[in-house]
């Protein structure tokens, strides 16, 4: 998933078109698979979960329209929980979504 989502950010914005989380997941996953399909899946939850508070303290704003987002979070994003919101849109749990950013969190400091 960090792999996909670096590859997404480094795509040349002249290239960007609306489908390419599509054909960058394709081009990883070696076309129409699963797993390409999971990863575009995972990539749309992970835009709407921005919008959510409880994640903004894991952003912080670069540019008006630029995030530095953690590793740890989008590591998160490939293996959180997700369910079906009312309107029958594919999103995170953010609770567990945020459970298992910690998780991938290298630790800081000496214990």
């Amino acid at each position: 998933m960090v792999q996909y989502v670096h590859d997404l950010m480094t795509t040349p914005r002249s290239k960007a078109a609306p489908d390419t989380s599509v054909s960058v997941a394709q081009a990883q996953w070696g076309g129409d698979t699963t797993l390409a399909r999971a990863a575009q899946l995972r990539w749309s939850a992970l835009n709407r979960a921005f919008g959510d508070a409880r994640v903004s303290t894991w952003t912080t704003p670069q540019t008006r329209d630029q995030l530095h987002v953690p590793a740890a979070l989008i590591a998160a994003a490939g293996v959180a929980r997700l369910k079906m919101s009312e309107d029958e849109v594919v999103v995170f749990d953010i609770p567990t979504l945020l459970d298992a950013t910690l998780e991938m969190c290298e630790p800081v400091g000496h214990a």
